[in-house]
């Protein structure tokens, strides 16, 4: 992850895609955090499996480095929420 943000206090939220694991990063501080504690379970890691698949396609086919480019890409102007490798 190339981001600048200070990510130490964020809740994180693991889920896999095509057996490759990821990590959603929420600022507690941000209006997302509260709304996504609101959604019931399993909704939140729904949504972040498919956005993977919708923005970088099929990750188990990605080197890891291709992986973080295309995560670097997306995340890019990010400031509440991160998709990281785990």
């Amino acid at each position: 992850m190339t981001t600048k943000l200070d990510t130490t206090n964020w809740a994180s939220y693991p889920f896999t895609v095509e057996g490759v694991e990821f990590v959603s990063l929420l600022d507690k501080e941000g209006s997302f955090y509260p709304q996504i504690e609101r959604w019931p379970a399993g909704v939140f890691t729904t949504e972040n499996i498919r956005m993977v698949k919708e923005l970088i396609g099929n990750p188990a086919l990605k080197t890891r480095e291709e992986l973080q480019d295309e995560l670097n890409r997306v995340n890019e102007y990010a400031t509440q929420a991160l998709v990281v490798l785990a």
